[in-house]
């Protein structure tokens, strides 16, 4: 009975382990999509970890009329630390469906918020990964 319980113990904490070590692999929720509809404007933000020599995200924009915004001049990324990064460039179309891609210095933690700024009236949308 001893030696059962000795033998699921190591299969639980080897299946435990076998799930912690993911490689060069991103955790699940740095992929999740991060969204804000404030002021009836939905803006979408996906980190891209596969961009290797930048912080990066696909922002897409959703609204009942055409939009186009420099979000290159709107938004900073914000470490745990407080540290701001500017944006080192946005390319991307404007129109009812707009969207692009925003990167930043790369930096090195998988914790961060993106902040975009004065749209429609927001303030801050703040996008916390």
């Amino acid at each position: 009975m001893r030696l059962s319980i000795i033998i699921v113990l190591f299969a639980i904490i080897a299946a435990a382990a076998g799930g912690c070590i993911s490689g060069d692999k991103p955790p699940a929720d740095l992929l999740e999509p991060r969204e804000n509809s404030d002021a009836g404007i939905k803006i979408t933000a996906t980190y891209l970890p596969d961009i290797t020599d930048a912080t990066a995200f696909e922002i897409k924009v959703t609204a009942h009329k055409d939009y186009n915004d420099a979000f290159g001049n709107i938004s900073y990324l914000r470490d745990p630390g407080g540290k701001i990064y500017l944006p080192v460039s946005y390319e991307g179309s404007g129109g009812h469906h707009a969207s692009g891609v925003l990167r930043f210095p790369k930096i090195d933690s998988k914790r961060f918020e993106l902040v975009i700024q004065d749209i429609a009236g927001v303030k801050e949308r703040v996008f916390k990964w």
